[in-house]
């Protein structure tokens, strides 16, 4: 582990296939050194093995179960001694260059919070992630908008998949997929609020942000995420999806 990283990243596996290798050969790749967290949830499993083959210097924290998304990159906190700090998840893989790019991007734009990228498709395709702040009809939008009329239009403009959007711009929502934040603002926010346990930590993470400074989204960063969209195949994720929304806006403010 680097005694005075630059960058620090977390990883948060529950479950995770082998295809966590790839993150973290991206990790090792990078021109500029990480240093790697990784918060184990089902430590019954190998997956860390993976990433250990991968990144042999990475921090294996091993929690006694599954104690959530959010808290789980919380348990990293205490450790972190870097500038810049990367949250993302065991299945996005980038560019060798990616992260120093965007640290690059940081250091010139001191009242960036967090930078955010443009999220692909394994085909290459874009995954139109949310980049305004979430509220009732847009977040009706998302599983509805295959029957088209205003639920599409609402995704649509949640997304900002209508407008042309080539050189950065100002966001409200950062994807927790991959999200580059800097260090002394996650100390500040506490990191995630551990009562989301899955979904929309990521959505208070965002909000918390706006308070301190910028996100911004950047089209010329890349990842690709091999997203599966668990609550929209699993009854016991959906209950999760719906408990996590209505404390958002318990949180935060009912909004049509």
């Amino acid at each position: 582990m680097l005694s005075d990283p630059r960058v620090s990243a977390c990883m948060v596996l529950y479950h995770s296939d082998k295809s966590v290798e790839n993150t973290a050969r991206c990790i090792a790749e990078s021109t500029v050194p990480v240093s790697l967290y990784v918060v184990d949830n089902s430590p019954e499993d190998v997956t860390a093995q993976f990433v250990q083959l991968e990144c042999p210097d990475a921090v294996i924290l091993p929690q006694k179960k599954n104690i959530g998304y959010g808290r789980a990159n919380n348990a990293v906190i205490p450790l972190l001694r870097s500038r810049y700090h990367l949250i993302l998840n065991p299945d996005i893989t980038f560019a060798p260059d990616l992260i120093e790019r965007m640290i690059q991007y940081m250091d010139q734009h001191e009242d960036v919070v967090i930078l955010t990228p443009r999220v692909l498709n394994p085909d290459g395709t874009e995954q139109f992630l949310p980049r305004r702040r979430p509220t009732v009809r847009y977040l009706l939008g998302g599983p509805l908008e295959k029957h088209g009329g205003p639920f599409a239009a609402w995704r649509r403009e949640f997304t900002l998949a209508d407008e042309d959007i080539s050189e950065p711009v100002e966001v409200e929502f950062a994807t927790g997929c991959f999200l580059l934040i800097r260090t002394h603002a996650f100390y500040r926010m506490q990191g995630f609020d551990p009562r989301f346990f899955l979904y929309h930590e990521d959505t208070d993470l965002s909000l918390k942000a706006l308070r301190m400074g910028k996100i911004v989204y950047h089209p010329q960063m890349c990842v690709t995420h091999a997203w599966n969209r668990g609550s929209a195949h699993s009854k016991k994720l959906l209950m999760m999806h719906i408990s996590s929304t209505i404390k958002y806006f318990a949180k935060w403010g009912l909004k049509w």
